[in-house]
């Protein structure tokens, strides 16, 4: 049902990741496959991938916990009312899942106070230029565009930077921000990417505010990482 893959290295070395990739269409696969989880009861009724999609997550998360907190390793990480992962004490983390692909990153909460992860699925051009007032700014893909990445690409990433963004800054401030919080303003053909809050959050995470992460495109997806250090 799932085998283990590379991680893209969208953050800091003392982050540890654990990748999957997943088969979405197997209908005969076990599910206890992902050993000791459980679909949550707000979830019971979903269809069978959103399940598939969730344990996924959550094997990831249990498996980067192995990583570099094995004491927490046994925790069935349980969902906040906002429906963020609840982790342990101590540990900040993040997880994705996108078509046939998930991936968790946890980190020490000593080193760092956020990290944010996501992974789509890149867009086709049309659904680029249908949804891109969705997401971006006035300007702003067209400002990032003629670089090293064609149109979709580019559109991709930053939507997915900016998914990024709220998973790694919702846990600090504690609100909810839409898409139009925040602009992409770098993303380099070597990964680079710069990303600036247009609105405040809170007095520490005002407008002008600028988070640095990396972008990495694999075959079929975008994937951003960003973290905040202590």
């Amino acid at each position: 049902m799932f085998r283990v893959v590379p991680d893209p290295a969208v953050l800091p070395p003392e982050v540890a990741r654990c990748s999957i990739a997943v088969d979405l269409h197997d209908d005969h696969g076990d599910l206890a496959a992902f050993e000791g989880l459980v679909v949550p009861e707000r979830l019971r009724d979903a269809v069978r991938k959103r399940h598939i999609e969730y344990l996924a997550g959550r094997w990831c998360a249990r498996e980067a916990l192995r990583a570099r907190h094995p004491q927490h390793a046994h925790l069935a990480l349980s969902t906040r009312d906002d429906r963020a992962p609840a982790w342990p004490d101590g540990v900040v983390g993040s997880i994705t899942h996108t078509q046939g692909f998930a991936s968790a990153a946890v980190a020490d909460g000593r080193a760092l106070r956020s990290v944010g992860v996501d992974s789509e699925v890149t867009f086709t051009v049309e659904r680029a230029r249908r949804l891109g007032g969705h997401f971006a700014r006035p300007g702003e893909l067209a400002a990032l565009a003629g670089g090293a990445w064609d149109e979709a690409v580019v559109a991709t990433a930053v939507f997915s930077a900016k998914e990024s963004v709220y998973k790694c800054l919702h846990p600090i401030v504690q609100a909810f921000f839409g898409f139009h919080a925040a602009e992409v303003v770098a993303l380099g053909a070597d990964g680079a990417l710069r990303v600036r809050l247009v609105e405040g959050l809170t007095a520490e995470f005002r407008a002008g505010y600028e988070l640095c992460g990396r972008v990495v495109v694999t075959a079929g997806h975008v994937h951003t990482g960003l973290a905040i250090a202590r």
